[in-house]
């Protein structure tokens, strides 16, 4: 998953990073969960099923929005691994703003996009028209 033979630094930095920030994503998911569980038992046992709706609904949205950026973080994950900097610093960008931000993510996100790989142009293997 980490083939960084011949690529430059700042893309090798940026792939860490957005590996790792994919690792903290799952663990502050997870824990997202189980707070959204511990609510929804707690607001149910005890009868508060009014008083505790606002913080359920609160947590619930920012579980899937952390989910989507969680989608988002492999995508980037995906582009870097066959080498596509560009579209994986914009993924990396787009899964770093969704709620809750995700900073190691954006500096991962930095450093694809300002590593030269980012700037080359892609050549094509297209056959020649006939």
């Amino acid at each position: 998953m980490l083939n960084m033979e011949g690529i430059s630094t700042e893309a090798k930095i940026g792939k860490i990073l957005i590996l790792v920030a994919i690792i903290i994503g799952i663990l502050v998911a997870i824990a997202l969960g189980f707070v959204t569980a511990l609510i929804w038992m707690a607001g149910s046992v005890n009868g508060m099923g009014v008083s505790v709706a606002i913080p359920l609904w609160i947590l619930s949205a920012i579980l899937v929005l952390k989910i989507i950026g969680f989608v988002f973080g492999f995508l980037a994950l995906f582009a870097a691994e066959k080498s596509d900097f560009n579209r994986a610093g914009i993924y990396a960008i787009i899964s770093c703003v969704l709620p809750p931000l995700d900073l190691i993510m954006l500096i991962g996100a930095i450093f694809c996009l300002i590593g030269k790989e980012a700037n080359e142009k892609k050549v094509e293997n297209n056959p020649p028209a006939l």
